[in-house]
Protein backbone atom coordinates (compact mmCIF):
# COMPACT_ATOMS: atom_id res chain seq x y z
CA UNK A 1 0.00 0.00 0.00
CA UNK A 2 2.76 2.05 0.86
CA UNK A 3 4.63 1.55 -2.64
CA UNK A 4 1.09 2.34 -4.64
CA UNK A 5 0.48 5.40 -2.66
CA UNK A 6 4.51 6.46 -3.51
CA UNK A 7 3.81 5.63 -6.81
CA UNK A 8 0.74 7.54 -6.85
CA UNK A 9 2.66 10.83 -5.57
CA UNK A 10 5.79 10.86 -8.13
CA UNK A 11 2.84 10.67 -10.93
CA UNK A 12 1.08 13.68 -9.30
CA UNK A 13 4.32 15.15 -9.18
CA UNK A 14 5.25 14.39 -12.87
CA UNK A 15 1.90 16.03 -13.49
CA UNK A 16 1.97 18.95 -11.69
CA UNK A 17 5.39 19.52 -13.29
CA UNK A 18 4.00 18.68 -16.71
CA UNK A 19 1.06 21.57 -16.54
CA UNK A 20 3.89 24.35 -14.81
CA UNK A 21 6.50 23.91 -17.89
CA UNK A 22 3.41 24.03 -19.95
CA UNK A 23 2.02 27.44 -18.26
CA UNK A 24 4.87 28.94 -18.09
CA UNK A 25 6.20 28.63 -21.57
CA UNK A 26 2.55 30.09 -22.34
CA UNK A 27 3.14 32.92 -20.26
CA UNK A 28 6.67 33.50 -21.89
CA UNK A 29 5.51 33.75 -25.60
CA UNK A 30 2.85 36.13 -24.64
CA UNK A 31 4.80 39.64 -25.70
CA UNK A 32 4.06 41.75 -22.89
CA UNK A 33 4.11 44.97 -25.07
CA UNK A 34 1.55 44.13 -27.42
CA UNK A 35 0.76 46.81 -29.60
CA UNK A 36 -2.10 47.56 -32.45
CA UNK A 37 -0.69 46.10 -35.77
CA UNK A 38 -0.82 49.28 -37.66
CA UNK A 39 1.15 51.21 -35.56
CA UNK A 40 3.35 47.94 -35.27
CA UNK A 41 3.26 48.54 -39.35
CA UNK A 42 4.38 52.24 -39.45
CA UNK A 43 6.60 52.10 -36.89
CA UNK A 44 8.56 49.01 -39.07
CA UNK A 45 7.68 51.63 -42.02
CA UNK A 46 8.97 54.86 -40.71
CA UNK A 47 12.30 52.62 -39.40
CA UNK A 48 13.05 50.95 -42.93
CA UNK A 49 12.77 54.74 -44.33
CA UNK A 50 14.58 56.03 -42.25
CA UNK A 51 17.74 53.80 -42.70
CA UNK A 52 16.75 54.66 -46.68
CA UNK A 53 17.45 58.20 -45.99
CA UNK A 54 20.18 57.63 -43.81
CA UNK A 55 22.26 55.80 -46.33
CA UNK A 56 22.05 58.92 -48.39
CA UNK A 57 23.26 61.33 -45.71
CA UNK A 58 20.17 62.78 -44.62
CA UNK A 59 19.62 63.83 -41.04
CA UNK A 60 16.40 63.14 -39.22
CA UNK A 61 15.14 63.32 -35.65
CA UNK A 62 13.15 60.89 -37.19
CA UNK A 63 9.85 62.55 -35.20
CA UNK A 64 7.26 60.91 -37.06
CA UNK A 65 3.90 62.39 -37.70
CA UNK A 66 0.81 59.37 -37.73
CA UNK A 67 -2.55 59.32 -37.69
CA UNK A 68 -5.99 57.85 -38.95
CA UNK A 69 -8.14 59.34 -42.08
CA UNK A 70 -10.99 58.57 -39.71
CA UNK A 71 -10.27 61.76 -37.97
CA UNK A 72 -9.61 63.21 -41.31
CA UNK A 73 -9.61 62.43 -44.99
CA UNK A 74 -6.35 64.73 -45.96
CA UNK A 75 -3.82 65.93 -43.68
CA UNK A 76 -1.75 68.33 -44.72
CA UNK A 77 1.81 69.78 -43.58
CA UNK A 78 3.59 73.34 -44.04
CA UNK A 79 7.37 73.27 -44.52
CA UNK A 80 9.42 76.11 -44.64
CA UNK A 81 12.56 74.23 -46.94
CA UNK A 82 15.61 76.53 -47.47
CA UNK A 83 17.78 76.72 -51.07
CA UNK A 84 21.38 74.96 -50.20
CA UNK A 85 19.82 72.30 -48.53
CA UNK A 86 18.36 68.80 -50.06
CA UNK A 87 14.97 67.25 -48.58
CA UNK A 88 13.67 63.85 -48.23
CA UNK A 89 9.97 63.56 -47.02
CA UNK A 90 8.73 60.04 -46.47
CA UNK A 91 5.05 58.94 -46.42
CA UNK A 92 4.02 55.70 -45.96
CA UNK A 93 0.29 53.46 -45.44
CA UNK A 94 -0.11 50.94 -43.01
CA UNK A 95 -1.94 47.51 -43.49
CA UNK A 96 -5.05 48.50 -43.17
CA UNK A 97 -5.09 51.71 -44.90
CA UNK A 98 -6.06 51.64 -49.28
CA UNK A 99 -3.71 53.26 -51.60
CA UNK A 100 -2.52 57.05 -50.93
CA UNK A 101 -1.38 59.83 -52.72
CA UNK A 102 0.95 62.38 -51.25
CA UNK A 103 1.71 65.32 -52.73
CA UNK A 104 4.22 68.38 -52.38
CA UNK A 105 3.47 72.24 -53.34
CA UNK A 106 4.88 75.21 -53.73
CA UNK A 107 3.82 78.77 -53.79
CA UNK A 108 0.56 78.51 -52.02
CA UNK A 109 -0.60 74.96 -53.96
CA UNK A 110 0.66 76.70 -57.49
CA UNK A 111 3.03 74.99 -58.20
CA UNK A 112 3.16 71.10 -57.90
CA UNK A 113 6.65 69.89 -57.17
CA UNK A 114 5.28 65.81 -57.00
CA UNK A 115 2.30 63.34 -56.69
CA UNK A 116 2.36 59.75 -56.32
CA UNK A 117 0.67 57.28 -55.30
CA UNK A 118 1.54 54.86 -52.14
CA UNK A 119 0.38 51.30 -51.68
CA UNK A 120 -1.48 49.58 -48.52
CA UNK A 121 1.83 48.81 -46.38
CA UNK A 122 4.26 50.61 -48.07
CA UNK A 123 6.29 53.79 -48.12
CA UNK A 124 8.04 56.05 -50.40
CA UNK A 125 10.96 58.66 -49.99
CA UNK A 126 10.63 61.67 -52.07
CA UNK A 127 13.67 63.59 -52.77
CA UNK A 128 13.34 67.49 -53.31
CA UNK A 129 16.03 70.40 -53.40
CA UNK A 130 14.39 73.74 -53.60
CA UNK A 131 15.44 76.38 -56.23
CA UNK A 132 14.29 79.18 -53.36
CA UNK A 133 13.67 79.33 -49.54
CA UNK A 134 10.23 79.42 -49.15
CA UNK A 135 7.06 77.69 -47.67
CA UNK A 136 6.01 74.29 -49.17
CA UNK A 137 3.02 72.41 -48.74
CA UNK A 138 2.59 68.65 -48.44
CA UNK A 139 -0.69 66.85 -48.93
CA UNK A 140 -1.63 63.36 -48.10
CA UNK A 141 -4.95 62.01 -48.85
CA UNK A 142 -6.68 59.03 -48.78
CA UNK A 143 -8.38 57.30 -51.66
CA UNK A 144 -11.08 55.77 -49.50
CA UNK A 145 -14.58 56.12 -50.46
CA UNK A 146 -15.84 56.36 -46.40
CA UNK A 147 -13.81 57.07 -43.27
CA UNK A 148 -12.40 54.50 -41.68
CA UNK A 149 -9.08 53.50 -39.35
CA UNK A 150 -6.48 53.44 -41.53
CA UNK A 151 -3.37 55.34 -40.68
CA UNK A 152 -0.33 57.29 -42.25
CA UNK A 153 2.56 58.59 -41.31
CA UNK A 154 5.65 61.28 -42.59
CA UNK A 155 8.85 62.77 -41.79
CA UNK A 156 11.48 64.07 -43.17
CA UNK A 157 15.19 64.97 -42.97
CA UNK A 158 17.36 67.03 -44.98
CA UNK A 159 21.58 67.10 -45.50
CA UNK A 160 23.28 70.64 -47.09
CA UNK A 161 23.67 70.76 -50.90
CA UNK A 162 27.48 70.92 -51.65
Amino acid sequence: MKFDRLRLERYFLILLSVLLINTSSYVYCQDDDWEDESETDIEYLSGESKKEMMVKEYYTNGDVKSGYFSENKNVYATFTLYKGNSYAFSIGAADNAEPLKASLYGNNFVDKIFSENIETNNYKVFYFTPDKSGTYYMKVESKEEKDSDSEWMYFYGFKQVK
